[in-house]
């Protein structure tokens, strides 16, 4: 499947699936955004708006209800995510607010929520998964107050964009394999960069991380002397910044690439679609990097996909 298939389902899919319109949700004080997965990289989207995103295994697996919030919101497409239903039940329990985001309405995660927030499903054949991520970054975005109605069509209307940035991407990349990744960037487009990490480790089956602009400045020189690639994820703010690093980083032997997204953000809801148009470029751009260094995505069909692993047994589900 090349590229090319794969950004025609996309923009076929966008433009008959409808945004996310905001639910009533009340005030939520100050509130806490749970996931796993893709889902806590959705879950970042709730930071500019001064809450607090943390995977649900650290709720569910202490059973304990963060401290200093009023509201736990629960991410899960499916709304059978072990972790993120067990966080729900867990902060109802201490006597908080709980709100589920999810495309199922019948979910056991939606049975544990005062209130849901509904997200419709981004139907079309994909080999590294982006169209969960963007349809639940909405309901993050909408859960916060974001004005989310247009947001497909926008993304619909910068695919071209996106497109031939990932050309732009894909051709600086190293042809022979690195041993590891760093994904960079600053709070702007910090989800962004955090999906890229889970892309390029489903696509690649290498080591990747994602670090903050300024810690990799403190320590990233010292990775060597094996081959390494570090992407950074570039918008407005401090370009001088990137551009230094680049060149200390560079200057130690590692492959650096600088994506900058073209255009600037003025409004909550540029800034949604510019993290999620990133987001978009990061899983084609490792899509197209598995293909050149013949790397498996999933490693080739032998991890089991069904993520049986991070749901709670049917009993307790339905408990």
């Amino acid at each position: 499947m090349s590229v090319e298939q794969d950004f025609a389902g996309l923009r076929a899919a966008l433009a008959s699936t409808p945004s996310v319109t905001p639910a009533e949700l009340g005030d939520l004080g100050r509130a806490v955004f749970v996931g796993s997965g893709d889902s806590l990289a959705s879950a970042l989207h709730a930071s500019p708006h001064g809450h607090r995103a943390m995977s649900s295994g650290d709720i569910a697996w202490m059973d304990q209800a963060p401290a200093g919030c009023d509201t736990v919101v629960g991410i899960s497409h499916s709304g059978t995510s072990g972790g993120t239903v067990k966080a729900l039940r867990i902060a109802r329990r201490a006597g908080l607010k709980t709100v589920a985001i999810t495309s199922w309405a019948e979910s056991p995660l939606a049975q544990a929520a005062d209130v849901v927030q509904p997200v419709a499903s981004l139907r079309y054949p994909e080999v590294v998964p982006v169209a969960g991520h963007l349809m639940l970054a909405q309901g993050v975005a909408a859960v916060c107050g974001v004005d989310t109605t247009a947001v497909n069509r926008q993304l619909l209307d910068n695919l071209d964009v996106i497109e031939a940035l990932v050309e732009a991407s894909a051709g600086e990349l190293p042809t022979t394999l690195p041993q590891g990744i760093s994904i960079l960037s600053l709070p702007d487009l910090r989800s962004a960069a955090d999906f890229a990490t889970l892309k390029f480790i489903e696509a690649t089956g290498l080591t990747v991380r994602n670090v903050p602009l300024e810690e990799s400045g403190h320590v990233d020189y010292f990775i060597g002397p094996q081959s390494h690639l570090t992407l950074l994820l570039q918008a407005d703010a401090a370009a001088f910044r990137f551009e230094r690093l680049a060149q200390a980083l560079e200057a130690t032997g590692q492959t650096v690439h600088t994506v900058i997204w073209p255009g600037a953000a003025n409004t909550p809801e540029d800034f949604l679609v510019r993290d999620l148009a990133m987001a978009v470029h990061n899983t084609w751009l490792a899509y197209r990097a598995s293909k050149l260094w013949a790397r498996p995505w999933f490693r080739g069909g032998q991890v089991n996909m069904d993520a049986s692993h991070i749901k709670l047994p049917e009993h307790v589900l339905q408990a």
